[in-house]
């Protein structure tokens, strides 16, 4: 599912930079703010307050309005990627069974279950570190080259 998670499905035919255009190069993405974001998704963009990924370095806000309303937030210059949507799945704890069942057939052997905020989420280590979780029926994901699961986890419980 995640074989290029910073894409947002999108295939990287010319080599773009995907820890800074997480949901593809423009015109596939918009450059915008975390209000225009919102605005444009239709659903809260919570941003997180951690030292590794908060308001103050904040790098871009990015949508993909045509690309199931999906918004992106960079932190740090790329070290720390947010993608978010409605999540399509009904339940996400049977999703996160699912996959950490075929954890070695998902490329991902070190994919368990974890928490954030006593909800449950998907957290695989590195190379990149991902949390996903629900929150409020949009599905997030925190992904980082840089920091590892624990870092993570604690960037996803401070989206409030």
């Amino acid at each position: 599912m995640w074989s290029h998670p910073h894409t947002g499905g999108v295939r990287n035919p010319i080599g773009w930079n995907a820890d800074l255009y997480p949901l593809g190069p423009p015109p596939l993405a918009e450059k915008t703010t975390v209000a225009g974001a919102q605005a444009r998704v239709g659903y809260p963009v919570p941003v997180p307050s951690t030292a590794a990924a908060s308001q103050a370095n904040l790098t871009q806000a990015w949508v993909a309005p045509h690309n199931a309303r999906r918004a992106a937030l960079v932190f740090g210059n790329g070290k720390v990627q947010i993608l978010m949507h409605r999540a399509t799945y009904r339940s996400d704890l049977r999703y996160f069974r699912a996959y950490v069942a075929q954890k070695n057939k998902n490329g991902a052997p070190g994919a368990a279950i974890g928490q954030v905020n006593g909800r449950p989420a998907l957290v695989i280590p590195p190379k990149p570190a991902v949390v996903i979780f629900n929150r409020n029926g949009v599905s997030i994901g925190v992904y980082s080259h840089t920091y590892g699961t624990d870092t993570l986890l604690a960037i996803a419980s401070s989206m409030r």
